[in-house]
């Protein structure tokens, strides 16, 4: 059981450790990406402007595109960021650059030059912003896979850790101890499972799991300790 135990202890910190990275590296990152979604909404603004000293069917047919381009991802507004990987918003940002493109195609037969040019370069630094974008949420995709693919395994191995320590030690504080650090540890994947916020909150998961990753060791040890006396 002790061997059992501590191949489940380390493998629980190798998890815990990536996965503090990559949630640090996330929620670095996506406030740089709704700042980039945000240029993107001036430049449609300043855009859709332009357009209304145009005419002609292609107006039209640029004013739908900009419509369009203007429904950004929820995240730009809203606080939580997913844990599960960010395949909608790459799969989003590169379906937004190509219509993108699509209007610049469009403005060769646009009547007013002037206003021509000045949307071209609305629509050259959307596409600059929306190829950011996609760079940032590829990083955090690429990150947090590894947690899409074994959280299963993760909160077994947790379970197995619990179940350990309130089983086969005796009533003790560090016993106390070592259930508590387990238990936080279940509710920090259950919150990953969630998302994690962008906010203080987001900040508070993420020093929480750096916390529980400094002391996971110490609870091997103590554990270690007691069950070697308790068979003693």
């Amino acid at each position: 059981m002790q061997q059992l135990f501590k191949r489940a202890n380390e493998s629980l910190y190798s998890d815990l450790d990536n996965y503090a990275t990559a949630l640090r590296r996330i929620v670095d990152a996506l406030p740089e990406a709704r700042r980039l979604c945000d240029r993107v909404i001036k430049e449609v603004r300043l855009a859709d402007a332009l357009l209304a000293f145009g005419s002609g069917p292609q107006v039209i047919e640029l004013k739908q595109i900009i419509f369009h381009i203007g429904d950004l991802w929820p995240f730009r507004e809203h606080g939580p960021t997913r844990t599960a990987g960010f395949s909608d918003e790459i799969a989003e940002a590169a379906s937004h650059a190509d219509q993108v493109r699509r209007a610049i195609g469009l403005l060769d037969r646009f009547s007013d030059q002037a206003i021509a040019s000045e949307l071209r370069i609305c629509f050259t630094n959307m596409i600059q912003y929306f190829q950011d974008e996609r760079r940032l949420l590829e990083e955090c995709h690429a990150r947090i896979q590894p947690f899409s693919t074994n959280s299963d395994l993760t909160r077994k191995r947790l379970n197995l850790l619990i179940a350990t320590a309130e089983a086969r030690l005796p009533e003790s504080e560090d016993r106390r101890a070592a259930i508590q650090t387990y238990s936080e540890a279940a509710e920090l994947l259950q919150s990953w499972e969630g998302g994690v916020p962008i906010d203080e909150s987001g900040v508070i998961i993420l020093n929480r799991c750096i916390g529980l990753l400094g002391t996971s060791s110490e609870v091997f040890g103590i554990l270690s300790a007691s069950t070697s006396a308790s068979t003693a």
